[in-house]
């Protein structure tokens, strides 16, 4: 019986390791910014519709692609209910609705998850292209090394300030995300 407990001591504390690894990714991927330089495109990932999600990352997509970073954006995003708007399409008029020039965007509206964002953004711009991940702080991690997996050329990422989630919010989200990145493992791995 000690043997078991000995054994099952050791399974505990390789299990909290890793998940201390796992929140370690996630929080210096949303901590840690690269001195962002020009690129191809801008990939704003989709967020549910009328959410300050949405709206903040299109706007903080826009706000790099009038700093000279990009030649387009790419708004990512389908539909999260029946006859719904999709949230590319909600981000696209928000980036239009705050715009005084003409951007030039990208729809990828057909995407439920992160991965599908990434892959059909690949589809449409091609994987030797270069980009700049917008999304929230604490979604940075998954999607970069998701887009580095997938062949990007070169990935930088930014993300709005985070001052619209309250700090249960943004702790929840961060512990939400520890998970996504185990369920990411496979994709990782295989870009599948």
């Amino acid at each position: 019986m000690r043997k078991f407990w000995k054994i099952l001591k050791r399974i505990v504390y390789c299990l909290a390791g890793f998940l201390a690894v796992d929140l370690a990714i996630v929080v210096f991927f949303g901590i840690y910014r690269p001195a962002l330089k020009p690129t191809d495109d801008i990939v704003v990932l989709g967020a549910a519709v009328n959410t300050p999600a949405a709206f903040n990352r299109s706007q903080q997509g826009l706000k790099l692609y009038q700093l000279g970073l990009a030649k387009a954006i790419v708004v990512c995003g389908g539909v999260d209910y029946p006859k719904g708007q999709s949230e590319a399409a909600y981000m696209k008029q928000a980036i239009l609705a705050n715009s005084t020039s003409s951007v030039p965007i990208i729809v990828e509206d057909r995407s439920y998850s992160t991965y599908e964002n990434l892959v059909n953004t690949r589809a449409k711009i091609g994987a030797d292209s270069s980009i700049i991940i917008v999304s929230d702080d604490y979604h940075l991690a998954r999607s970069v090394l998701l887009a580095e997996r997938l062949g990007f050329k070169k990935v930088y990422w930014s993300s709005p300030s985070s001052a619209y989630y309250s700090a249960d919010k943004l702790a929840f989200y961060y512990f939400r995300e520890m998970f996504a990145m185990i369920d990411y493992v496979p994709k990782f791995v295989t870009g599948k």
